[in-house]
């Protein structure tokens, strides 16, 4: 009977660690930066550390590509600037329906920060932040399909 002990506490805890993976694979979405014509600026994947829609908080991490679409919106170079490196983490919440990302966390000056009431709007505005305060350059939008992990 001793043999047996060990092998169900292994099975037990693979059990439990496979739960967790399964958990945090569903929280890849799609997203796109549009400019105000509706045109895309750029295409991303955010894996959010919570589902989309639902109350959290944590680090998410993002990949973005920008469109060969050129802006006129002096703020989307500046932004498009910041996301060029393509990948990173960004502090992702979701509180009383209001959703708010922040790609340049503990940045205080040039930073991208998006922010939707989404119960109330189709799409959120994507700010670039600097010491003259947030400026609106683009609309941002999750798509509410998960994208393949």
């Amino acid at each position: 009977m001793k043999p047996v002990l060990p092998l169900l506490f292994f099975l037990l805890l693979a059990g439990l660690l496979g739960a967790g993976e399964k958990e945090t694979a569903g929280r890849k979405y799609g997203f796109t930066v549009t400019d105000s014509e509706g045109q895309v600026l750029g295409k991303g994947v955010i894996a959010l550390p919570f589902v989309f829609g639902s109350e959290g908080e944590g680090t998410a991490t993002w990949q973005f590509t920008a469109s060969e679409l050129s802006s006129t919106n002096k703020y989307w170079l500046k932004a498009k600037a910041r996301l060029a490196k393509g990948t990173g983490d960004a502090k992702a919440a979701c509180k009383d329906a209001w959703f708010t990302l922040d790609f340049n966390p503990g940045s205080a000056d040039n930073n991208v920060i998006v922010s939707w009431a989404i119960k109330k709007r189709e799409s959120g505005t994507i700010y670039f932040a600097d010491f003259d305060g947030g400026h609106p350059f683009a609309s941002f939008r999750i798509s509410q399909k998960k994208s393949q992990p």
